[in-house]
């Protein structure tokens, strides 16, 4: 589970070509000419940010002229303008502050509190940051979302900080305080260990438990701890078998179980599985979820959460569930037939 990377560098090229250091950089590093918002949205953590001004403009973001994302580190790219021997059309370079995007949970206001605390930071806009940073700066947006692929920049958190310390410090820092302070940060000051049991009347829980999975990635929802088969009374003093996943994470058991009830059914309502939670040895009802209890609602309140879902995810991400799904239904249908 991601809780924090690197954002992209930010690299301010001072030229009276700015033309030809655009095409370079679109040329030979394959670079994409591009807004700072659009920009934020599709970099990785490995990519870099060039804002090119005019020789005669002050370094900050709204003065270029141009904003060129190249997919490549800052050292490689001053490399490349160096080797290819069209140093000489700079003027001027400065490298920017390093970002981070991290992933916070519980009382955002509390954590983002005690990060500000821990590194003495400033509360920035984004591009007031970008300007006032320099290489030895490093910015931190936040965000709810999972943050293993680039992260839209609507999902970022309106606090942003401007630390006054390098990317290696910062990165060293939170890799030993991130969790404890996410911890702090929960209602209750804990995690939850919930165990959820997959049970299918076919008989099909390899591809069941692939669904799971795929979907608790796919949204970072927390740590596996363990797996297993077990026993689960659905009825009294009758047993069936289930597969048992035991799940560490920061979502409460009612987020969990809205997840779950999303992957109960298909997408036009047909059921598929069940995926029973416990916590504290508490079985979490789908009523628990919704303030009514009348069962023709489930399937209507199961839709309403496959919408949530998707809203989560990306288009393919979305695809390759919705297959999973039409795979596991033919072969539903294949052994009803036979």
């Amino acid at each position: 589970m991601l809780l924090f990377r690197l954002g992209p560098r930010y690299l301010f090229i001072r030229t009276e070509k700015i033309d030809r250091i655009t095409n370079f950089l679109e040329s030979k590093l394959k670079g994409i000419v591009t807004d700072l918002w659009k920009g934020l949205e599709i970099a990785t953590e490995d990519s870099t940010l060039c804002f090119i001004t005019d020789k005669n403009e002050k370094t900050k973001a709204e003065d270029a002229e141009r904003i060129v994302l190249v997919n490549n580190g800052s050292t490689l790219i001053l490399t490349s303008l160096i080797n290819n021997r069209i140093s000489h059309l700079l003027n001027c370079v400065d490298l920017g502050p390093a970002s981070v995007v991290m992933r916070i949970a519980g009382d955002e206001d509390k954590l983002i509190g005690k990060i500000k605390e821990l590194f003495s930071g400033k509360e920035v806009e984004l591009i007031e940051g970008i300007g006032l940073g320099g290489r030895d700066d490093t910015i931190i947006v936040f965000t709810k979302k999972a943050i293993t692929g680039p992260v839209a920049t609507s999902d970022f958190l309106k606090t942003k900080l401007l630390i006054p310390k390098p990317i290696k410090q910062v990165q060293s820092t939170l890799r030993l305080e991130a969790l404890r302070l996410i911890t702090q940060s929960l209602e209750e000051g804990q995690w939850y260990e919930l165990r959820i049991n997959i049970y299918d009347s076919n008989g099909k829980y390899e591809e069941n438990y692939k669904r799971l999975i795929y979907i608790l990635s796919k949204l970072e929802v927390g740590m596996i701890l363990g797996e297993s088969w077990t026993k689960d009374y659905a009825v009294m003093l009758f047993s069936v078998l289930t597969y048992q996943v035991r799940l560490f994470t920061f979502y409460s058991p009612q987020e969990v179980k809205k997840i779950l009830m999303a992957l109960e059914y298909t997408v036009d309502g047909e059921r598929l599985a069940d995926f029973d939670l416990y916590y504290k040895n508490k079985k979490v009802h789908w009523s628990q979820v919704s303030k009514s209890k009348d069962r023709k609602n489930k399937i209507k309140l199961a839709k309403s959460f496959r919408k949530a879902l998707y809203e989560k995810l990306k288009p393919e991400e979305i695809k390759t569930l919705e297959d999973m799904e039409e795979k596991l239904v033919g072969r539903r249908a294949g052994n009803l037939s036979t």
